[in-house]
């Protein structure tokens, strides 16, 4: 394998720009709806500059993985260590957002407006960047979650994309087109494809679940005028399958842990539209639990587009849930292990 960086024209380092990797320290996880990380050590990085961009290719120079450079690290075997940040986090960045005059009647739109105002407000053209569906993907309407119609300042990625990628079932990957210099963020939809999953025949019989810290959500606002809290009349409730519901009769993970997301003002007559706004910062707290599970599968072949139907016990009928595929671990021979839905900080496991 072959490891090469790019400064931030694209172009080639003169005296290292092309490294020998050592096969047995790469590591590489790529995930849909979080960060990708890369790691592996290769032969002495001596060019005294910072490189921008990392771009990984098979012994025959095909393209496999690209990602922005860290700090290349010099270690007492004179081999060099190096790490990858997603290009995903670009949008690790505040813009400030109107949707006001948005058209928010699908999830494309207000994708292409976000990625927009960032690509003029954080790239600045210093990159080409595209923002592209996958043909499997189509128009997608917004439902529960969604935007205000006021102005503020967001986190692109934080705020916007990666709630929204796992609300509604999608993932994002990213890739540099060298040919034409440019960096392609692809969204594609997750669970298209169907694969049953038996654990025993993967050796797993002692299955615990990861549990989210929070399974109920609620917006409320304290008028400190009135001396008042006022609380939406529903609640966010998340189930075992992984659906966000309002119905508490559908309600089947003990005990409640719940979360309340409070506004504070001293106009009482902010109180409705404040209210507006904490119930749908619940319902994005509730979504960042949402396929919290710890499974992980070797020997099979799968991509962000698998749906992993899971039966835990012989003679089940029905799986036990369905999840997406959260990551993909690779090493220099290729795919090595999957996830099986997805894993966040603030989860606690349990047997």
């Amino acid at each position: 394998m072959i490891l090469s960086f790019l400064d931030k024209d694209f172009k080639g380092l003169q005296s290292n720009a092309s490294l020998v990797i050592d096969v047995s320290s790469y590591s590489l996880i790529r995930r849909g709806v979080d960060l990708d990380e890369l790691s592996c050590t290769c032969e002495p990085f001596t060019e005294n500059i910072q490189p921008t961009f990392i771009v990984v290719k098979n012994d025959i120079g095909n393209y496999i993985y690209s990602c922005l450079a860290g700090i290349p690290e010099l270690t007492a075997e004179n081999k060099t260590k190096i790490t990858g940040s997603d290009l995903k986090t670009m949008f690790k960045s505040d813009v400030v957002l109107n949707f006001a005059n948005l058209s928010q009647s699908t999830v494309n739109t207000l994708f292409y407006y976000v990625f927009n105002q960032w690509a003029t407000q954080v790239n600045q053209n210093y990159f080409i960047c595209q923002l592209s569906f996958d043909d499997d993907v189509g128009t997608i309407p917004l439902s529960d979650l969604t935007v205000g119609d006021e102005q503020g300042v967001y986190d692109v990625w934080e705020d916007i994309f990666a709630p929204f990628l796992k609300f509604y079932n999608l993932f994002m990957t990213s890739e540099m087109d060298i040919v034409n210099k440019m960096i392609v963020f692809r969204v594609g939809k997750s669970m298209t494809k169907n694969m049953n999953i038996k654990l025993w025949e993967f050796g797993i019989y002692d299955y615990g679940k990861w549990v989210a810290d929070v399974n109920e959500t609620q917006g409320a606002v304290l008028d400190k005028t009135a001396n008042r809290i006022t609380m939406t009349d529903y609640k966010w409730i998340l189930t075992s399958q992984n659906a966000i519901t309002t119905n508490a009769e559908n309600r089947d993970i003990f005990p409640v842990k719940r979360r309340v997301i409070l506004k504070e003002t001293d106009n009482t007559g902010d109180v409705v539209s404040l209210l507006a706004e904490a119930s749908k910062e619940a319902l994005q707290t509730l979504c960042e639990s949402l396929f919290n599970e710890n499974i992980e599968l070797s020997g099979i072949n799968a991509d962000f587009n698998t749906k992993f139907s899971i039966y835990v016990r012989r003679g089940d009928k029905t799986p036990y849930k369905e999840l997406p595929c959260g990551e993909l671990h690779y090493d220099a021979s290729g795919l090595v292990k999957v996830q099986a839905g997805y894993r966040f900080t603030g989860l606690q496991f349990i047997e």
